[in-house]
């Protein structure tokens, strides 16, 4: 009877303080990405989808731009035909892409994204002051333009467009574990005053807005978020790897 009442307290001992503390970031779930960035005030888009009647040339334009996208394929800039092509299909459906992607082919979106999940990880790291417990972590909305230096298909997938990271760390002892994601979000629409080419066809923005006013295609939403990147042992100073590193995933 001694026995088991002494392996009770031990066993109850031991529950209690193991669940204490987290032991992993594992255990704590990584926050969803903030609320969508809020429209200029200036407006962003054409104005209202379908405010205004289409005429046989607008329909004609509309065929020229299933061409221009499909030329755009041929090019080798196949997201921005996925994109154009989206757009055209007149859903409005949100839209996804590969951020893992993004960050492999742009250059200065790899090194942006660094900078803040790096700031990000410190400044956890840091609120986190007893050798034991976690937090979370969700940054603002930061800007990113993809230029043609860089990417011919991102310049004309996504052009500018909005970015953050969220995650989870925890401590336990002298070891600390970080989780986190990689989010992107643009509203993918045509301004006019540009103009734009691809292989042989040059068009005003301004046209492709215009099938949008005219109900022949649709703004949308274009979303991203990576997978989940997790660091077995953070320290402030040490690189995070970024998605798409390869053996990112649980690396030191």
């Amino acid at each position: 009877m001694r026995a088991f009442a002494a392996s009770a307290l031990l066993l109850s001992t031991w529950i209690s303080s193991s669940s204490a503390f987290p032991l992993t970031s594992r255990g704590v779930a990584i926050p969803p990405p903030p609320s969508d960035p809020t429209p200029p005030s200036s407006g962003d888009g054409s104005g209202e989808w379908n405010s205004e009647d289409a005429g046989p040339s607008d329909y004609l334009a509309k065929t020229k731009f299933y061409a221009i996208a499909k030329t755009a394929g041929t090019l080798g800039l196949d997201n921005a035909k996925t994109n154009m092509e989206h757009y055209l299909g007149n859903s409005g459906d949100d839209q996804s892409v590969s951020v893992e992607e993004m960050l492999k082919d742009l250059s200065g979106f790899q090194d942006a994204v660094q900078t803040l999940i790096q700031n990000e990880a410190t400044d956890a790291y840091n609120s986190v002051s007893a050798t034991n417990g976690s937090t979370t972590f969700v940054s603002g909305w930061e800007n990113y333009y993809a230029t043609k230096d860089e990417s011919w298909d991102w310049f004309f997938a996504i052009g500018g467009y909005s970015y953050s990271v969220t995650g989870a760390l925890a401590k336990l002892g002298s070891k600390t574990s970080l989780k986190y994601q990689v989010h992107v979000f643009d509203r993918y629409n045509w301004d006019s005053g540009k103009s734009t080419n691809i292989g042989p066809f040059t068009f005003e923005d301004r046209e492709l807005g215009e099938l949008h006013t005219k109900g022949l295609a649709k703004e949308y939403i274009v979303r991203g978020s990576s997978s989940t990147i997790t660091v077995s042992d953070f320290k402030p100073g040490s690189t995070v790897p970024l998605p798409g590193d390869d053996g990112g995933r649980g690396r030191n």
